[in-house]
């Protein structure tokens, strides 16, 4: 733990929200990392940067052969997780558990932007402050199946438990029967959450929103309305590019005390029953003080996609 502590000792507050971010997303892209975490800096001089935290092991760098554009993407290097454990007063993570296969890297680059999206939106106090869970923490167990999220975006509700939106990155590649299948396990995470009220872990999930970020507009309707015959009544269905920002047009935002909004990021994690997650805060250390959601949830069905 001597060298983690060390490692922290060199890092600087937005350094430190990079390798908590990096924990839970695993591998972004440079412009990622500018607009979630290096937001004043020009990409050249977040660039200097992530090579000088690579060359103290904190990052790593993927790309070149492993991918046939030579993309390059950045993760927790050893040091980096072992910052990360410090920082979250837990065991590292394992390189194991932050590996994504190239095959997965386009689906998870996709689905980190929306997190990135997120993050410019709270920066502008369009949106309270939020907490992402990956899906490598947001699997739920449905019994006889379970179900994996792409990611759960957790914003606060005053006088209420959290609002949950679990998102699905659709980029047009599932199959039409594998799509209805999905939505069948949502709706069956609906009825189980109504069977189990009182637990606190289902309790949390069942007011949960789907929230579906397409490529484009064709296929959002069509998912939409595959949820809707599903039996699916709190889905929102867009394009990617506008997700964010129509969350956070639905959710809003409003001032309050800073004493409502302590520890990390209001409190918004851990959810019950889940494990892991960042929370988002603009200072790049402290929890966001003056802002938190207001009433309002996404409304857009089958009919109401966003063009």
């Amino acid at each position: 733990m001597a060298s983690a502590t060390l490692a922290l000792l060199r890092l600087t507050s937005r350094d430190r929200l990079l390798v908590e971010t990096l924990a839970e997303l695993r591998f972004m892209t440079v412009h990622q990392i500018r607009q979630a975490c290096y937001p004043t800096l020009r990409t050249n001089s977040v660039s200097h940067r992530l090579s000088r935290l690579r060359g103290g092991g904190v990052l790593e760098r993927l790309g070149g052969r492993a991918f046939d554009d030579r993309r390059v993407f950045w993760g927790l290097g050893a040091t980096g997780r072992l910052a990360a454990g410090a920082l979250a007063g837990t065991a590292p993570p394992g390189p194991r558990a932050l590996a994504v296969g190239a095959l997965l890297m386009d689906h998870l680059i996709a689905t980190n932007q929306i997190f990135c999206d997120l993050c410019t939106e709270c920066r502008a106090g369009r949106l309270a402050a939020f907490s992402w869970v990956g899906s490598h923490h947001a699997r739920l167990d449905l019994g006889l199946t379970h179900l994996v999220p792409d990611a759960m975006i957790v914003v606060p509700a005053p006088e209420r438990g959290p609002w949950i939106y679990c998102l699905e990155r659709d980029r047009g590649t599932m199959p039409a029967q594998r799509l209805e299948e999905k939505w069948g396990r949502y709706r069956l995470l609906d009825r189980l959450a109504c069977e189990r009220a009182g637990d606190p872990r289902w309790d949390a999930l069942a007011d949960a929103w789907l929230v579906v970020a397409c490529d484009d507009e064709r296929r959002a309707k069509v998912a939409a309305c595959t949820a809707a015959r599903a039996g699916l009544e709190r889905v929102w269905a867009g394009s990617a590019a506008m997700c964010a920002a129509a969350l956070a047009a639905a959710v809003g935002a409003r001032v309050l005390a800073p004493e409502r909004l302590t520890g990390d990021a209001a409190g918004l994690l851990p959810l019950p029953g889940i494990v892991g997650g960042v929370s988002y805060r603009t200072d790049g250390g402290a929890a966001r003080s003056v802002v938190v959601a207001g009433v309002g949830r996404p409304v857009h069905g089958p009919e109401e996609v966003p063009a």
